[in-house]
């Protein structure tokens, strides 16, 4: 039995106990950077990144002014060098520009521009657009499968080695989805749609883009939800959350007028669920066009993978002051879980969303989209903190080898942990001055036990009894 916090249904009671968002450590630099012409300014997350055997491996977005939206493969042994494989041939002769709002009816290309057909060795491995790369062990043909948008819809290709992708013969799985607003005559297309496999249900989620329009007649995009059971069949979407108050509130202190939810990328986190909320602050909408303003990332949990909730008023990973990632900062779909820690991949900008549409072209010498990377202490998303003596009990459970390993910062501070059967005490560790993510306990008891956890200043960010 392992509690991973926020999940408290493997408790009996609690109290005097709060939850707190961990801190993660960004790397100065990027990792990721553009170089190639098919990356022009922009690579960036959108996508996907996953250790399989000794390698990394990523799946990022990448954009050109007048050609469209490019899959980019890279890998790398040690997750901070990373190497872009020129392996495949493709032809630049398309222009290739995803809707995202029309006016009046007419869709606006605002990138788009003439161009000459051009054939070269890149790492372009799909043309979707928002991809997400899934690794599905129960598939043994094809386990990599991509999720993305296209002008046609949400589109699906699968893959042996995550490289050569093969697309579904009866695209799209699901058809563009437009939201009319009649008092602005733009029409929205939903485009940003992180995907991931939901290990507990068995079944492919993906977080569609809705859209609402609120009371002053603005349209606001919002979380929506599709399923699937075998990747090709999906329900129709419908919305889940609604940006309100609170998000705009957020967005005010910050010196914006509103803020939309940009997208969600859910992941399985013990029993339950956590997600990275790409919050969009809105300065204002453009006229022709979509919102400038800028983008930061929130931690949420969910108990069911429907009903969401911010973790903190506080963003998980902010927006820096100066440099690369100032302006937006959008997640892998999900992190990369490692024995000894967690890292989330970002794309980061020096430039705000509006920025490339109508009148504000994009700075060629000073705009860059780039990749970085972040650390997290293994499970710590949330830890639970106590300042005075706070407790919890746990359900009962069947001790098999006696161990009890905490996940805990208690440094400065103490945890007590009492073992419990029924209403008798048998014995009670107290642990101080310890910093670990896997502190043992040899308890010396086997069978069913519950134990009664007391925090006093310490942090505990999980707990396994085994």
């Amino acid at each position: 039995m392992k509690i991973l916090f926020p999940n408290t249904s493997s408790l009996a009671h609690m109290e005097g106990i709060e939850f707190r968002q961990g801190e993660v450590k960004k790397h100065e630099s990027p990792v990721i950077v553009p170089e190639y012409p098919w990356e022009e300014i922009h690579t960036y997350l959108y996508g996907s990144v996953m250790k399989k055997g000794p390698l990394y491996r990523m799946w990022y977005q990448s954009y050109v002014d007048g050609y469209g939206f490019f899959v980019n493969y890279a890998r790398s042994k040690d997750g901070i060098e990373w190497h872009k494989p020129l392996m495949k041939k493709f032809c630049f002769e398309k222009p290739d520009v995803y809707p995202t709002v029309a006016v009046n009816g007419e869709i606006k290309d605002f990138y788009l521009k003439k161009t000459k057909p051009e054939s070269c060795k890149t790492n372009i491995v799909s043309t979707y657009h928002i991809p997400s790369v899934i690794y599905d062990s129960g598939d043994k043909d094809f386990p990599y499968k991509l999720f993305g948008y296209t002008d046609g819809g949400y589109c699906v290709a699968f893959s042996r080695d995550g490289i050569n992708f093969k697309e579904y013969d009866k695209n799209p799985v699901l058809p563009v989805l437009k939201f009319p607003n009649s008092h602005t005559k733009k029409t929205w297309f939903s485009d940003v749609s992180p995907a991931f496999k939901d290990t507990v249900k068995n079944k492919f989620v993906a977080f569609v883009k809705t859209y609402m329009i609120d009371e002053n007649k603005r349209t606001r995009r919002c979380v929506g939800f599709s399923e699937s059971e075998d990747f090709v069949h999906w329900s129709k979407p419908g919305t889940l959350w609604v940006p309100g108050e609170s998000e705009d509130r957020l967005a005010a202190a910050r010196g914006f007028k509103w803020a939309d939810f940009y997208g969600l990328c859910g992941f399985n986190y013990g029993k339950s669920y956590l997600g990275f909320l790409w919050l969009f602050y809105i300065d204002y909408e453009v006229e022709k066009g979509t919102h400038d303003g800028k983008v930061e990332v929130y931690l949420v949990r969910s108990d069911d993978g429907k009903q969401w909730k911010r973790i903190s008023d506080e963003p998980f990973i902010p927006l820096s002051r100066n440099g690369w990632d100032t302006d937006m900062i959008y997640t892998a779909s999900a992190p990369v879980f490692l024995k000894d820690g967690t890292i989330i991949y970002y794309g980061g900008s020096n430039f705000s969303h509006g920025v490339g549409h109508e009148g504000v072209p994009y700075d060629l010498e000073r705009h860059g989209f780039c990749i970085g990377v972040a650390n997290l202490r293994k499970d710590g998303f949330v830890c639970a903190y106590s300042s005075s003596g706070g407790c919890f009990v746990t359900e009962p459970y069947r001790m098999n080898k006696g161990l009890i390993t905490l996940n805990a910062d208690a440094e400065d501070s103490s945890i007590s942990i009492e073992i419990m059967k029924g209403r008798e005490s048998l014995k009670t560790f107290k642990i101080a001055g310890v910093d670990s993510v896997s502190y043992r306990i040899k308890s010396g008891f086997k069978g069913d036990i519950a134990l009664k956890v007391r925090l006093n200043g310490a942090k505990l960010y999980s707990l396994e009894v085994l």
